[in-house]
């Protein structure tokens, strides 16, 4: 057991300096190389990838509870980077980020100076961290639709609509959408003065449903509503 923290210490070390290297896209070959190659370190690790990963996030969750900026970050991308394939590790950190982190940084700031303008500078910064963060894993894994979604979902916390539409799309274009994600879609269509093919969008949810759907008379309001605003932008 000894050995084994050992091992993970030497392993922690150098990759959280590929973790912490600014604008180092995390790959097996990024990390590869941290570890000095192929046949070093990363083929000792093997099947305690996983648990490393683990120590990292659970370092991550314990900066998180500090309000550690810099060390929850760093502890984030490290536990990404030794295993991308975790989908929990980049959304809930992505979250953290762009979330959390703001209120965070408007806790440090002079009472006086504590007001909507500074927490929404902090918003805009710590979501141009989550989205690069996310990018990142949206580059190893193209078209994940966690990933999107939350991405997504940050994109509209900050009012970037157009790139909400832009993770949306594909997630209300699979083979198997949600209603949720389609009507979300569909609002945003709408917000970006697309009324048409939001009321389409709309249409297509609405044929699906049920008769005793608890949906359907939303859907038949936002409908209306779509239309509404359709005919206004042609009279």
């Amino acid at each position: 057991m000894l050995a084994f923290f050992a091992l993970v210490g030497v392993a922690a070390s150098p990759l959280k300096k590929a973790a912490e290297a600014n604008g180092r896209a995390f790959s097996r070959q990024s990390i590869e190389a941290a570890l000095g190659g192929k046949s070093s370190l990363w083929g000792l690790l093997g099947g305690y990838r996983s648990l490393i990963s683990d120590f990292a996030w659970i370092k991550g969750y314990i900066d998180w509870e500090r309000k550690d900026i810099s060390g929850c970050i760093s502890s984030i991308e490290l536990a990404t980077a030794i295993d991308p394939y975790m989908t929990i590790f980049w959304t809930q950190g992505a979250a953290m980020i762009a979330f959390d982190m703001p209120h965070w940084l408007l806790q440090k700031l002079p009472p006086t100076q504590r007001d909507e303008k500074a927490l929404r500078t902090f918003k805009i910064r710590q979501s141009a961290i989550a989205l690069k963060f996310l990018d990142k894993g949206l580059s190893l894994f193209p078209g994940n639709g966690e990933l999107l979604l939350q991405k997504g979902q940050i994109a509209i916390s900050i009012g970037d609509y157009k790139l909400a539409e832009e993770c949306y799309a594909p997630l209300a274009a699979s083979s198997d959408p949600t209603v949720y994600s389609r009507r979300i879609y569909a609002s945003l269509l709408t917000k970006n003065g697309k009324f048409q093919k939001a009321a389409e969008i709309l249409k297509s949810v609405l044929d699906e449903c049920e008769d005793d759907s608890p949906i359907k008379k939303l859907l038949e309001e936002q409908i209306a509503r779509t239309k509404e605003m359709l005919k206004k932008t042609r009279d």
